[in-house]
């Protein structure tokens, strides 16, 4: 579980002496109204630290795990009797008691903090929802094309049909309607950081949010293509793809966008490694790469499958997949760093949507459709498949991950999926 813990860790700063006469204060007037709740400790000596115990632990939501706390004088021995100031770092993950009794309250990690004397100690607390795949109630029944979420688990937004963008802050538990100023199909999503976030979708649709989606606004581009994905590499440099070959791109963070058609076929996915060096894929197998933000596009030739790809992960300069129906799931290998695609099938009655590797070049998942919702995972580079209970029926569009653990899939009729495990029960 190392990876779900936040980082880096904070340190063992003293606390301004000014905050223990401050509390004395209070303590003062306690008796003034009842219901004001002040425990005045008993005085403490000097302290050298706090030390809080389980540094770590990892809890199912509506769990509890009682920490303890220990100061330590400036002989390094235990003081008896030292009171202790509690915090959560986020409760809407857990909330903590005045004795250290933690409650998991949902999905996602944070900081628990012990307090005394002027030091302080920290631990993580990990919580998830369950042990495989749960449905989540998005409050939708429009058609959902595509998923992303801040690298902290916690805040996330869903796109779709007739203009719909949906948004969470608490990993996914609870959804809400954001007002997109469109009525046409929605279907990428990308956040450069938790304020400004780009959004695509057909007859050139291109929204921009500066205010964690508060408020959109279109961007007049002045094209009609239907724009299938978008994908920030950084705040600066982005790209969509979408029908009749078209490319967008920009590298100044959106200011200004310049288009090239670059196949007469409509690319459905695009995605990139760095600022520079990314993969665009559509019908017909076409696979098209650059090494300059975007700018030169080359198509892979001879193409190595006649199927379509649909979507395209890529995690560094020689390590790509896509996915199309049919099971097609082409990657790349690596020859002297570079990327060179290879085909492969996972099963003709897969029809494959999306693909992401999110952290490492092992662990990926792609999602899709076999008579139910179909996810897969791979843990060796792709170059093996297990299909993961979905529970739903439903087709699934899209699939994002914040690590290899915690990872939501969006799909027709609304649905959302999301596991904080892995997706193994």
């Amino acid at each position: 579980m190392n990876a779900m813990r936040p980082s880096p860790r904070p340190l063992r700063l003293p606390v301004a002496p000014l905050l223990l006469l401050m509390l004395a204060a209070l303590a003062a007037f306690g008796g003034c109204s009842s219901a004001t709740r002040v425990v005045v400790p008993n005085p403490l000596p000097p302290l050298s630290a706090v030390v809080l115990s389980p540094d770590t632990d990892t809890l199912l939501v509506g769990g509890n795990r009682q920490f303890t706390a220990v100061a330590l004088d400036t002989l390094g021995q235990p003081v008896p009797g030292a009171g202790f100031q509690w915090t959560s770092g986020d409760p809407g993950v857990f909330t903590v008691n005045l004795s250290g009794r933690v409650t998991a309250v949902g999905d996602g990690s944070a900081w628990l903090y012990a307090q005394a004397g002027g030091y302080r100690d920290s631990a993580s607390v990990f919580v998830y929802a369950d042990s495989g795949w749960i449905v989540q109630t998005s409050h939708t029944n429009r058609n959902l094309n595509g998923v992303f979420f801040l690298p902290d688990g916690r805040e996330g937004w869903a796109v779709g049909d007739a203009g719909t963008i949906m948004h969470t802050t608490d990993a996914g538990v609870t959804w809400a309607n954001q007002v997109s100023t469109t009525s046409t199909n929605l279907n990428g999503v990308s956040f450069t950081d938790p304020n400004t976030g780009w959004v695509v979708g057909n007859l050139g649709t291109v929204l921009v949010t500066v205010n964690r989606g508060d408020t959109w606004a279109r961007v007049q581009l002045g094209i009609g293509e239907n724009l299938t994905d978008v994908y920030f590499a950084n705040p600066d440099s982005g790209c969509a793809v979408g029908s009749a070959g078209a490319v967008l791109r920009t590298v100044d963070g959106g200011l200004s966008w310049g288009k090239q058609n670059i196949t007469g076929l409509t690319l459905r996915g695009v995605a990139f490694a760095d600022g520079r060096r990314g993969w665009a894929v559509g019908d017909n197998g076409e696979i098209f790469g650059t090494s300059d933000a975007g700018l030169v596009w080359t198509r892979v030739q001879p193409a190595i499958t006649a199927l379509a790809l649909h979507g395209v992960s890529h995690r560094t300069a020689a390590y790509a997949w896509a996915v199309g129906p049919q099971g097609a799931a082409p990657q790349t290998v690596d020859v002297g760093g570079v990327g060179f695609w290879q085909y492969q099938n996972i099963g003709s009655l897969n029809d494959l949507e999306d693909v992401h590797f999110p952290s490492d070049v092992l662990t990926g998942y792609a999602v899709g459709f076999n008579s139910s919702g179909l996810i897969l995972k791979s843990e060796d580079g792709g170059q093996s498949w297990t299909r993961q209970v979905s529970n739903t029926s439903r087709r699934l569009n899209d699939v994002h991950f914040v690590d290899r653990l915690r990872g939501w899939a969006v799909g027709d009729a609304g649905t959302i999926v999301h596991t904080s495990v892995g997706g193994l029960r």
